[in-house]
């Protein structure tokens, strides 16, 4: 099918592993929460991030859906940030088996970009 499902055969790792897996990675802190917070009323106040010197979250707060996995393991187009939360998620699950993390390059070298919508001219 893909090289992520074969990979994922290999190491004996499960969907349900890597959703659950997901999940727990990009659940918001509480201190990114507040981050989020101040970011949105940056935005309100127009001010820039840089100005009132807020990083980025390192989570998104979602984990990737059973139909997002389902979709990679056959080889369909994914947008990078679906790409990016399962190679964490499966890169979690092998540091938590005591293997090393595995690269984007080996599990989606197969795969096409999915591409957003162009914009009109």
């Amino acid at each position: 099918m893909s090289q992520l499902s074969d990979f994922l055969s290999e190491h004996k790792i499960t969907t349900e592993a890597i959703i659950a897996a997901s999940a727990q990675l990009e659940k918001l802190s509480p201190e990114e929460r507040e981050v989020m917070v101040k970011r949105v009323a940056a935005r309100v106040q127009k001010k820039s991030y840089a100005e009132l010197s807020l990083a980025k979250p390192k989570s998104r707060g979602r984990g990737v859906t059973s139909d997002v996995v389902t979709r990679a393991l056959a080889g369909a187009p994914l947008p990078r940030l679906a790409r990016q939360k399962i190679v964490r998620a499966v890169s979690s699950i092998l540091v938590s088996a005591k293997k090393s993390p595995v690269d984007w390059r080996p599990l989606f070298a197969d795969a096409k970009v999915k591409k957003g919508k162009s914009e009109k001219k």
